[in-house]
Protein backbone atom coordinates (compact mmCIF):
# COMPACT_ATOMS: atom_id res chain seq x y z
CA UNK A 1 0.00 0.00 0.00
CA UNK A 2 1.10 3.55 -0.64
CA UNK A 3 0.56 5.95 2.22
CA UNK A 4 -0.18 9.62 1.75
CA UNK A 5 0.69 12.50 4.02
CA UNK A 6 -1.97 14.91 5.21
CA UNK A 7 -3.15 16.97 2.19
CA UNK A 8 -3.90 19.94 4.41
CA UNK A 9 -2.04 20.44 7.70
CA UNK A 10 -4.71 22.90 8.84
CA UNK A 11 -7.37 20.26 8.43
CA UNK A 12 -6.21 18.27 11.43
CA UNK A 13 -5.80 14.53 11.56
CA UNK A 14 -7.93 11.73 10.22
CA UNK A 15 -7.79 8.28 8.74
CA UNK A 16 -9.55 7.26 5.58
CA UNK A 17 -9.31 5.87 2.11
CA UNK A 18 -9.70 7.51 -1.25
CA UNK A 19 -12.63 5.26 -2.10
CA UNK A 20 -11.77 2.49 -4.52
CA UNK A 21 -8.16 3.60 -4.90
CA UNK A 22 -5.68 0.80 -4.17
CA UNK A 23 -3.95 2.65 -1.39
CA UNK A 24 -4.59 3.97 2.10
CA UNK A 25 -5.03 7.70 2.52
CA UNK A 26 -4.10 9.28 5.82
CA UNK A 27 -5.92 12.59 5.85
CA UNK A 28 -7.45 14.50 8.58
CA UNK A 29 -10.17 16.04 10.58
CA UNK A 30 -10.07 13.90 13.73
CA UNK A 31 -7.56 13.85 16.51
CA UNK A 32 -7.72 10.15 17.20
CA UNK A 33 -4.71 9.26 15.05
CA UNK A 34 -2.28 11.72 16.55
CA UNK A 35 0.19 8.92 17.08
CA UNK A 36 0.30 8.32 13.33
CA UNK A 37 1.84 11.70 12.51
CA UNK A 38 5.36 10.39 12.86
CA UNK A 39 4.48 7.50 10.60
CA UNK A 40 3.26 9.87 7.92
CA UNK A 41 6.51 11.85 8.04
CA UNK A 42 8.73 8.82 7.40
CA UNK A 43 10.32 8.91 3.97
CA UNK A 44 10.02 5.60 2.14
CA UNK A 45 10.07 4.55 -1.52
CA UNK A 46 6.50 3.26 -1.23
CA UNK A 47 5.11 6.57 0.00
CA UNK A 48 3.43 9.21 -2.12
CA UNK A 49 2.94 12.87 -1.24
CA UNK A 50 -0.77 13.58 -0.98
CA UNK A 51 -0.38 17.04 -2.47
CA UNK A 52 0.78 15.35 -5.66
CA UNK A 53 -2.51 13.48 -5.84
CA UNK A 54 -4.75 16.50 -5.30
CA UNK A 55 -4.18 17.99 -8.73
CA UNK A 56 -6.66 18.89 -11.50
CA UNK A 57 -5.62 15.90 -13.63
CA UNK A 58 -6.98 13.57 -10.92
CA UNK A 59 -10.30 15.35 -10.46
CA UNK A 60 -12.45 12.51 -11.83
CA UNK A 61 -10.57 9.88 -9.84
CA UNK A 62 -10.87 11.92 -6.66
CA UNK A 63 -14.59 12.43 -7.21
CA UNK A 64 -15.15 8.72 -7.71
CA UNK A 65 -13.14 8.07 -4.56
CA UNK A 66 -15.16 10.56 -2.50
CA UNK A 67 -18.31 8.88 -3.77
CA UNK A 68 -17.03 5.45 -2.72
CA UNK A 69 -16.17 6.76 0.75
CA UNK A 70 -19.69 8.12 1.20
CA UNK A 71 -21.31 4.94 -0.10
CA UNK A 72 -19.36 2.87 2.42
CA UNK A 73 -20.28 5.24 5.26
CA UNK A 74 -23.96 5.19 4.26
CA UNK A 75 -24.14 1.39 4.28
CA UNK A 76 -22.56 1.16 7.73
CA UNK A 77 -24.78 3.92 9.06
CA UNK A 78 -27.89 2.15 7.72
CA UNK A 79 -27.00 -0.83 9.92
CA UNK A 80 -25.98 1.18 12.99
CA UNK A 81 -28.93 3.56 12.77
CA UNK A 82 -31.26 0.67 12.01
CA UNK A 83 -30.25 -1.14 15.18
CA UNK A 84 -30.56 1.94 17.37
CA UNK A 85 -33.76 2.99 15.63
CA UNK A 86 -35.93 -0.10 15.99
CA UNK A 87 -35.51 -1.43 12.43
CA UNK A 88 -33.01 -4.15 13.29
CA UNK A 89 -32.26 -6.38 16.26
CA UNK A 90 -28.97 -7.95 17.28
CA UNK A 91 -28.53 -11.67 16.61
CA UNK A 92 -24.93 -12.22 17.67
CA UNK A 93 -23.02 -12.75 20.88
CA UNK A 94 -20.55 -10.01 19.91
CA UNK A 95 -20.66 -7.35 22.62
CA UNK A 96 -19.74 -4.56 20.20
CA UNK A 97 -22.83 -5.22 18.09
CA UNK A 98 -25.04 -5.39 21.19
CA UNK A 99 -24.10 -1.78 21.96
CA UNK A 100 -26.16 -0.61 19.00
CA UNK A 101 -29.25 -2.66 19.85
CA UNK A 102 -29.02 -1.84 23.55
CA UNK A 103 -28.44 1.86 22.74
CA UNK A 104 -25.66 1.96 25.33
CA UNK A 105 -22.70 3.94 24.01
CA UNK A 106 -19.46 4.77 25.74
CA UNK A 107 -17.57 7.71 24.31
CA UNK A 108 -14.34 5.72 24.37
CA UNK A 109 -13.94 2.30 22.78
CA UNK A 110 -17.49 1.86 21.49
CA UNK A 111 -18.01 0.38 18.06
CA UNK A 112 -19.51 3.58 16.68
CA UNK A 113 -16.26 5.44 17.43
CA UNK A 114 -13.75 2.79 16.38
CA UNK A 115 -14.97 0.83 13.36
CA UNK A 116 -13.97 1.90 9.88
CA UNK A 117 -15.07 0.89 6.40
CA UNK A 118 -12.57 -1.94 6.57
CA UNK A 119 -14.18 -3.48 9.68
CA UNK A 120 -16.04 -6.60 8.56
CA UNK A 121 -19.41 -7.12 10.18
CA UNK A 122 -18.93 -4.31 12.70
CA UNK A 123 -19.99 -1.04 11.05
CA UNK A 124 -18.84 2.27 12.46
CA UNK A 125 -20.40 5.70 12.41
CA UNK A 126 -18.06 8.54 13.34
CA UNK A 127 -14.91 7.56 11.48
CA UNK A 128 -16.52 6.52 8.15
CA UNK A 129 -18.77 9.59 8.04
CA UNK A 130 -15.92 11.89 9.05
CA UNK A 131 -13.71 10.49 6.31
CA UNK A 132 -16.48 10.81 3.72
CA UNK A 133 -17.27 14.35 4.83
CA UNK A 134 -13.62 15.43 4.77
CA UNK A 135 -12.89 13.88 1.38
CA UNK A 136 -15.92 15.44 -0.29
CA UNK A 137 -15.46 18.84 1.39
CA UNK A 138 -11.78 18.97 0.45
CA UNK A 139 -12.50 18.03 -3.14
CA UNK A 140 -15.33 20.56 -3.44
CA UNK A 141 -13.00 23.35 -2.27
CA UNK A 142 -10.37 22.29 -4.78
CA UNK A 143 -12.88 22.14 -7.62
CA UNK A 144 -14.05 25.65 -6.77
CA UNK A 145 -10.45 26.85 -6.99
CA UNK A 146 -9.54 25.01 -10.19
CA UNK A 147 -10.65 26.32 -13.58
CA UNK A 148 -12.75 24.87 -16.38
CA UNK A 149 -9.59 24.76 -18.49
CA UNK A 150 -7.84 22.64 -15.89
CA UNK A 151 -10.79 20.30 -15.23
CA UNK A 152 -13.19 19.32 -18.01
CA UNK A 153 -16.80 19.20 -16.83
CA UNK A 154 -15.72 20.80 -13.55
CA UNK A 155 -19.23 21.88 -12.55
CA UNK A 156 -20.56 18.33 -12.79
CA UNK A 157 -17.75 17.07 -10.56
CA UNK A 158 -18.38 19.92 -8.12
CA UNK A 159 -22.09 19.07 -7.96
CA UNK A 160 -21.21 15.48 -7.10
CA UNK A 161 -18.58 16.36 -4.49
CA UNK A 162 -20.71 19.00 -2.78
CA UNK A 163 -23.72 16.66 -2.73
CA UNK A 164 -21.77 13.85 -1.08
CA UNK A 165 -20.43 16.32 1.46
CA UNK A 166 -23.97 17.52 2.12
CA UNK A 167 -25.31 14.01 2.65
CA UNK A 168 -22.43 13.16 4.99
CA UNK A 169 -23.32 16.21 7.08
CA UNK A 170 -27.00 15.22 7.04
CA UNK A 171 -26.25 11.75 8.38
CA UNK A 172 -24.01 13.19 11.07
CA UNK A 173 -26.71 15.66 12.05
CA UNK A 174 -29.31 12.90 12.23
CA UNK A 175 -27.14 10.40 14.07
CA UNK A 176 -24.68 12.33 16.22
CA UNK A 177 -25.54 14.20 19.42
CA UNK A 178 -22.84 16.66 18.34
CA UNK A 179 -19.79 16.63 16.09
CA UNK A 180 -16.67 18.60 15.21
CA UNK A 181 -14.99 19.21 11.89
CA UNK A 182 -11.42 20.07 10.91
CA UNK A 183 -10.34 20.61 14.53
CA UNK A 184 -13.12 23.15 14.91
CA UNK A 185 -15.60 23.71 17.74
CA UNK A 186 -18.26 21.25 18.81
CA UNK A 187 -21.41 21.70 16.72
CA UNK A 188 -25.04 20.92 17.46
CA UNK A 189 -27.21 18.94 15.03
CA UNK A 190 -28.85 22.21 13.90
CA UNK A 191 -25.43 23.66 13.05
CA UNK A 192 -24.52 20.47 11.21
CA UNK A 193 -27.72 20.63 9.15
CA UNK A 194 -26.94 24.24 8.32
CA UNK A 195 -23.55 23.13 7.00
CA UNK A 196 -25.35 20.52 4.90
CA UNK A 197 -27.74 23.15 3.56
CA UNK A 198 -24.77 25.27 2.45
CA UNK A 199 -23.11 22.33 0.65
CA UNK A 200 -26.31 21.47 -1.16
CA UNK A 201 -26.62 25.09 -2.24
CA UNK A 202 -23.18 24.80 -3.85
CA UNK A 203 -24.21 21.53 -5.49
CA UNK A 204 -27.45 23.00 -6.85
CA UNK A 205 -25.64 25.94 -8.40
CA UNK A 206 -23.01 23.66 -9.94
CA UNK A 207 -25.59 21.21 -11.30
CA UNK A 208 -27.53 24.08 -12.86
CA UNK A 209 -24.35 25.45 -14.43
CA UNK A 210 -23.58 21.99 -15.82
CA UNK A 211 -27.15 21.44 -17.00
CA UNK A 212 -27.20 18.10 -15.14
CA UNK A 213 -30.78 17.45 -14.07
CA UNK A 214 -30.00 14.22 -12.25
CA UNK A 215 -27.46 15.84 -9.96
CA UNK A 216 -29.74 18.84 -9.55
CA UNK A 217 -32.49 16.56 -8.22
CA UNK A 218 -29.99 14.79 -5.94
CA UNK A 219 -28.96 18.10 -4.38
CA UNK A 220 -32.54 19.37 -4.14
CA UNK A 221 -33.68 16.29 -2.22
CA UNK A 222 -30.65 16.64 0.04
CA UNK A 223 -31.29 20.28 0.79
CA UNK A 224 -34.98 19.57 1.34
CA UNK A 225 -34.01 16.87 3.85
CA UNK A 226 -31.62 19.20 5.69
CA UNK A 227 -34.22 21.98 5.73
CA UNK A 228 -36.91 19.62 7.01
CA UNK A 229 -34.61 18.75 9.92
CA UNK A 230 -34.19 22.49 10.51
CA UNK A 231 -37.99 22.96 10.66
CA UNK A 232 -37.94 24.97 7.43
CA UNK A 233 -40.93 23.13 5.99
CA UNK A 234 -41.83 25.68 3.31
CA UNK A 235 -38.26 25.96 2.04
CA UNK A 236 -37.93 22.17 2.09
CA UNK A 237 -41.11 21.80 0.05
CA UNK A 238 -39.89 24.35 -2.48
CA UNK A 239 -36.80 22.24 -3.10
CA UNK A 240 -38.82 19.03 -3.21
CA UNK A 241 -41.24 20.41 -5.81
CA UNK A 242 -38.43 20.53 -8.35
CA UNK A 243 -37.72 16.79 -8.15
CA UNK A 244 -39.08 14.93 -11.21
CA UNK A 245 -41.40 11.93 -10.90
CA UNK A 246 -39.57 8.63 -10.83
CA UNK A 247 -36.27 10.14 -9.72
CA UNK A 248 -33.96 7.87 -7.75
CA UNK A 249 -30.24 8.22 -7.02
CA UNK A 250 -28.54 5.14 -5.61
CA UNK A 251 -25.37 4.27 -3.77
CA UNK A 252 -23.86 1.28 -5.55
CA UNK A 253 -22.25 -1.78 -4.00
CA UNK A 254 -20.54 -5.00 -5.04
CA UNK A 255 -18.72 -8.02 -3.64
CA UNK A 256 -15.17 -6.97 -4.52
CA UNK A 257 -14.15 -6.02 -0.96
CA UNK A 258 -15.70 -5.58 2.52
CA UNK A 259 -15.85 -1.82 2.12
CA UNK A 260 -17.79 -2.17 -1.13
CA UNK A 261 -20.51 -4.42 0.27
CA UNK A 262 -24.03 -3.41 1.08
CA UNK A 263 -23.54 -3.72 4.85
CA UNK A 264 -27.24 -4.26 5.53
CA UNK A 265 -27.32 -7.37 3.34
CA UNK A 266 -23.90 -8.51 4.57
CA UNK A 267 -24.93 -8.37 8.22
CA UNK A 268 -28.38 -9.87 7.64
CA UNK A 269 -27.62 -12.63 5.17
CA UNK A 270 -23.86 -13.16 5.09
CA UNK A 271 -22.82 -12.81 8.74
CA UNK A 272 -26.36 -13.36 10.08
CA UNK A 273 -25.59 -11.23 13.15
CA UNK A 274 -28.70 -9.06 12.90
CA UNK A 275 -32.37 -9.69 12.18
CA UNK A 276 -35.30 -7.53 11.14
CA UNK A 277 -36.88 -6.11 14.29
CA UNK A 278 -40.19 -7.60 15.38
CA UNK A 279 -41.94 -4.25 14.82
CA UNK A 280 -41.23 -4.51 11.08
CA UNK A 281 -42.33 -8.11 10.62
CA UNK A 282 -45.67 -8.94 9.03
CA UNK A 283 -46.34 -5.33 8.11
CA UNK A 284 -47.99 -6.32 4.81
CA UNK A 285 -46.15 -3.51 3.07
CA UNK A 286 -44.01 -4.33 0.01
CA UNK A 287 -41.66 -1.50 0.88
CA UNK A 288 -40.50 -3.52 3.89
CA UNK A 289 -41.00 -7.07 2.58
CA UNK A 290 -39.56 -8.84 5.64
CA UNK A 291 -39.61 -12.63 5.74
CA UNK A 292 -38.69 -15.47 8.08
CA UNK A 293 -35.65 -17.35 6.72
CA UNK A 294 -36.47 -20.37 8.89
CA UNK A 295 -32.97 -20.21 10.35
CA UNK A 296 -31.37 -18.87 13.49
CA UNK A 297 -29.03 -15.92 13.59
CA UNK A 298 -25.38 -16.43 14.45
CA UNK A 299 -26.13 -16.56 18.19
CA UNK A 300 -28.10 -19.75 17.60
CA UNK A 301 -31.12 -18.36 19.44
CA UNK A 302 -32.58 -15.38 17.59
CA UNK A 303 -34.99 -16.05 14.71
CA UNK A 304 -33.39 -14.79 11.52
CA UNK A 305 -35.68 -12.48 9.57
CA UNK A 306 -34.40 -10.78 6.44
CA UNK A 307 -35.86 -8.55 3.72
CA UNK A 308 -36.20 -8.85 -0.03
CA UNK A 309 -35.47 -5.13 -0.26
CA UNK A 310 -31.76 -5.97 -0.35
CA UNK A 311 -31.16 -9.23 -2.17
CA UNK A 312 -27.38 -9.35 -1.89
CA UNK A 313 -24.23 -7.44 -0.98
CA UNK A 314 -24.38 -5.79 -4.42
CA UNK A 315 -27.88 -4.35 -3.87
CA UNK A 316 -28.06 -0.54 -4.13
CA UNK A 317 -29.23 1.74 -1.33
CA UNK A 318 -31.26 4.80 -2.27
CA UNK A 319 -29.63 8.11 -1.39
CA UNK A 320 -32.45 10.30 -2.71
CA UNK A 321 -35.82 9.59 -4.33
CA UNK A 322 -38.91 11.28 -5.71
CA UNK A 323 -40.88 9.51 -2.99
CA UNK A 324 -38.86 11.31 -0.33
CA UNK A 325 -39.50 14.62 -2.06
CA UNK A 326 -43.23 13.84 -2.09
CA UNK A 327 -43.37 13.07 1.63
CA UNK A 328 -41.48 16.26 2.41
CA UNK A 329 -44.11 18.19 0.44
CA UNK A 330 -46.90 16.32 2.21
CA UNK A 331 -45.55 17.39 5.58
CA UNK A 332 -45.38 21.00 4.44
CA UNK A 333 -48.85 21.28 2.90
CA UNK A 334 -50.87 19.05 5.25
CA UNK A 335 -54.62 18.54 4.88
CA UNK A 336 -56.20 16.79 1.93
CA UNK A 337 -53.26 17.71 -0.30
CA UNK A 338 -51.07 15.59 1.98
CA UNK A 339 -53.64 12.78 1.88
CA UNK A 340 -53.49 12.88 -1.90
CA UNK A 341 -49.70 12.56 -1.86
CA UNK A 342 -49.86 9.71 0.63
CA UNK A 343 -52.35 7.83 -1.53
CA UNK A 344 -50.34 8.35 -4.69
CA UNK A 345 -47.40 6.65 -2.98
CA UNK A 346 -49.55 3.88 -1.52
CA UNK A 347 -51.22 3.20 -4.87
CA UNK A 348 -47.79 2.95 -6.49
CA UNK A 349 -46.99 -0.12 -4.36
CA UNK A 350 -50.50 -1.61 -4.39
CA UNK A 351 -51.68 -0.50 -0.94
CA UNK A 352 -55.25 0.65 -0.13
CA UNK A 353 -55.88 4.39 0.27
CA UNK A 354 -55.65 6.29 3.51
CA UNK A 355 -58.56 8.53 4.44
CA UNK A 356 -58.76 11.13 7.18
CA UNK A 357 -59.52 14.79 7.77
CA UNK A 358 -57.88 14.85 11.19
CA UNK A 359 -54.56 16.82 11.04
CA UNK A 360 -53.08 14.69 13.83
CA UNK A 361 -53.93 11.46 12.02
CA UNK A 362 -52.60 12.83 8.75
CA UNK A 363 -49.29 13.81 10.34
CA UNK A 364 -49.05 10.39 12.02
CA UNK A 365 -49.63 8.72 8.66
CA UNK A 366 -46.88 10.77 7.04
CA UNK A 367 -44.50 9.53 9.74
CA UNK A 368 -45.74 5.97 9.18
CA UNK A 369 -45.23 6.29 5.42
CA UNK A 370 -41.68 7.49 6.05
CA UNK A 371 -40.99 4.40 8.19
CA UNK A 372 -42.13 2.11 5.39
CA UNK A 373 -40.67 4.06 2.47
CA UNK A 374 -37.23 4.53 4.00
CA UNK A 375 -36.88 1.13 5.68
CA UNK A 376 -33.16 0.44 6.17
CA UNK A 377 -32.16 3.43 4.02
CA UNK A 378 -30.59 5.33 6.93
CA UNK A 379 -33.45 7.76 7.67
CA UNK A 380 -35.24 6.31 10.65
CA UNK A 381 -32.92 7.31 13.49
CA UNK A 382 -33.27 10.93 12.39
CA UNK A 383 -37.04 10.49 12.26
CA UNK A 384 -37.10 9.06 15.78
CA UNK A 385 -35.37 12.19 17.04
CA UNK A 386 -37.44 14.61 14.96
CA UNK A 387 -40.91 13.12 15.46
CA UNK A 388 -40.49 11.71 18.96
CA UNK A 389 -41.09 8.12 17.88
CA UNK A 390 -40.92 5.89 20.98
CA UNK A 391 -37.98 3.55 21.32
CA UNK A 392 -38.76 -0.15 21.36
CA UNK A 393 -38.11 -1.83 23.71
CA UNK A 394 -38.27 1.18 26.03
CA UNK A 395 -35.45 2.25 28.29
CA UNK A 396 -35.24 0.11 31.40
CA UNK A 397 -36.62 -2.99 29.71
CA UNK A 398 -34.43 -6.09 30.29
CA UNK A 399 -32.00 -6.69 27.45
CA UNK A 400 -32.69 -9.88 25.54
CA UNK A 401 -29.75 -11.94 26.84
CA UNK A 402 -29.94 -10.82 30.45
CA UNK A 403 -27.14 -8.31 30.02
CA UNK A 404 -28.63 -5.31 31.78
CA UNK A 405 -31.37 -3.11 30.38
CA UNK A 406 -32.06 -1.04 27.29
CA UNK A 407 -30.91 2.60 27.41
CA UNK A 408 -32.63 5.62 25.85
CA UNK A 409 -29.66 7.06 23.94
CA UNK A 410 -31.11 8.29 20.65
CA UNK A 411 -27.86 9.67 19.24
CA UNK A 412 -24.15 8.91 19.23
CA UNK A 413 -22.13 11.11 21.64
CA UNK A 414 -19.06 12.99 20.47
CA UNK A 415 -16.21 10.48 20.93
CA UNK A 416 -13.53 11.11 23.54
CA UNK A 417 -10.79 10.79 20.94
CA UNK A 418 -12.23 13.88 19.24
CA UNK A 419 -12.99 15.74 22.44
CA UNK A 420 -9.59 15.12 24.05
CA UNK A 421 -7.46 15.87 20.99
CA UNK A 422 -9.35 18.90 19.70
CA UNK A 423 -8.03 22.10 21.30
CA UNK A 424 -11.33 23.92 20.63
CA UNK A 425 -13.36 21.46 22.70
CA UNK A 426 -13.08 21.38 26.47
Amino acid sequence: MQHLSNPSPAAGRNAGRLGALPFLVLIGSLGFLAACDSLVQVAAPSRVIAEGLFVPANAVLLTNSAQADFECALAGYAVAGGMVGNELEVGTTLIVMKEYDKRDFKTFGSIYTESTCESQGAPGVYKPLSVARFQADTLARLLQAWTDEEVPDRQTLLARAASYAGYAYVLMGEGMCSAAFDLGPEQTPAEIFQAAETRFGTAIAAAQAAGNQNLLALARVGRARARLRLAKAADAAADAQGVPAGFRYDASYDATSPRRRNAVSANLDLFQDITVDTSYRRRNDPRVDAYDTGRKASDGVTDLWSTHKYTGVDAPIAIATWEEAQLIQAEAVGGQAAVGIINTLRSKVGLPPFNSTDPTQIKAQIVEERQMQFFLDGHHLGDIRQYGIPLSPPAGYPFKDGGGTYVDQKCFPLPDNERLNNPYIH
